[in-house]
């Protein structure tokens, strides 16, 4: 990881408008080729990469880009850019061109990150100015630099009609530029909250549960193995694609693929959907059964033809649990 100061001791711009830091972590660790890039834009973007990174962060590397320094509290292991106007912390507002102009002029400095970097799972809040503005741009410029681009978007409340808009007008670009993109109603993630009883602000829980159960599916002590090839294979079928995560109990396998249908992270129907990659976690307890059941379930309302890859990943923290991360594809 590259920086220009300690925390709490930051040099000088590298450009004009532009702060990069980095909080250090208990080991150094490089960024090595074909690893996996965890990113957070924006507030409500921070706080869902941090989430989702302390469950993976062996696995993957996290950059936090933000014009509001408090962003970046709690991420010990962070790569962070402080894209600050005038030294005040002051945001973007509602001003998405203000946030492409100031990550512009700051990306040289991250530039090593996205060079290295063969995924990124990159999530922001649309609807403010550093999340709308900053994100399609930093997907864009992963895209130029071969990154897979994995996205998760989230919407306003409908009763915020300027946010609305402002989301609105800022989607297509992050959509263009990801090779999947998720959209994420704050509204379902608030309303799914209450029944899971956790917090909507950190994604819920689901939001963490999928980037870790990717992580853990591409990456192996930093490098990705060869499901990469296989997700590359499933995304670019032609037709939509999504992101899809199910959590519950090894006793009821069929409980877990009803909750990922149900996930507020996947706003499509997989109905017909002519490619899918499976990623089954499990604990030791896991037994072919297990991932016979989960996985007939779930591909049931699927294409006859549809191209199935499944994987299987045991971990002892999984005891009497199953997890189910699925990249479907053709929608």
């Amino acid at each position: 990881m590259h920086g220009l100061g300690m925390r709490g001791d930051v040099t000088s711009d590298i450009r004009p408008m532009i702060k990069q830091f980095y909080t250090p972590a208990p080991y150094s660790r490089l960024v090595q080729d074909g690893e996996v890039l965890v990113v957070g834009v924006g507030g409500i973007g921070c706080l869902w990469a941090v989430e989702a990174h302390s469950g993976c962060p062996d696995l993957a590397e996290l950059l936090l880009i933000d014009a509001d320094e408090s962003s970046f509290e709690g991420a010990s292991d962070a790569n962070c850019l402080f894209l600050d106007s005038g030294g005040e912390g002051r945001g973007a507002a509602a001003l998405p061109s203000m946030a492409i102009h100031r990550l512009r002029d700051g990306m040289e400095s991250i530039s090593n990150l996205l060079d290295k970097a063969e995924v990124m799972i990159l999530m922001a809040g649309l609807g403010g100015g550093m999340g709308s503005g900053a994100s399609g741009e930093l997907a864009k410029m992963a895209k130029q630099c071969g990154c897979l681009v994995l996205s998760v978007a989230g919407l306003p409340f409908a009763e915020q009609p300027l946010r609305c808009a402002i989301a609105e007008e800022a989607l297509p670009s992050l959509e263009a530029n990801s090779d999947v993109c998720i959209r994420v109603s704050m509204e379902r993630l608030a309303w799914q909250s209450r029944r899971r009883k956790t917090d909507w602000m950190i994604g819920s829980g689901w939001i963490g549960e999928l980037v870790e159960g990717l992580v853990t599916t591409l990456a192996s002590v930093g490098r990705i193995n060869l499901d990469l090839m296989d997700m590359k294979a499933i995304i670019n079928k032609t037709g939509n694609a999504t992101l899809i995560v199910g959590t519950g109990s090894s006793e009821n396998p069929s409980s877990v693929v009803e909750m990922a249908r149900n996930s507020p992270l996947n706003d499509v129907s997989i109905e017909g959907a002519k490619g899918c990659m499976i990623q089954v976690e499990g604990g030791p307890d896991m037994t072919l059964s297990h991932l016979t059941e989960l996985t007939d379930s779930f591909v049931s309302q699927m294409d006859p033809n549809c191209q199935v890859i499944m994987g299987a990943r045991v971990s002892d923290e999984m005891i009497g649990k199953l997890r189910l991360v699925a990249v479907v594809s053709g929608i």
